[in-house]
């Protein structure tokens, strides 16, 4: 087990190592800011019920969509 810890994808931001998962997910959040944004912009966020629930899939599959693009074999 302990010979596993380096095989997930890091990337160096500035020097420092950020794993993949917490990029993706800083990148799932920034499109669900976006999506929001409009979504209130368009008035459709009243008919979005339970809006807690559709939020949170909705940043967990833009980030399961950022690593499947970013960090798949292929």
């Amino acid at each position: 087990m302990m010979m596993m810890t380096g095989c997930d994808p890091q990337l160096n931001l500035a020097g420092a190592y950020i794993p993949g998962w917490l990029a993706c997910l800083l990148g799932g959040l920034m499109g669900f800011w976006i999506i929001h944004v409009i979504l209130l912009k368009t008035g459709l966020v009243p008919f979005i019920r339970p809006l807690g629930l559709v939020y949170a899939a909705l940043i967990a599959g833009l980030t399961c969509l950022l690593w499947f693009l970013f960090f798949a074999s292929r």
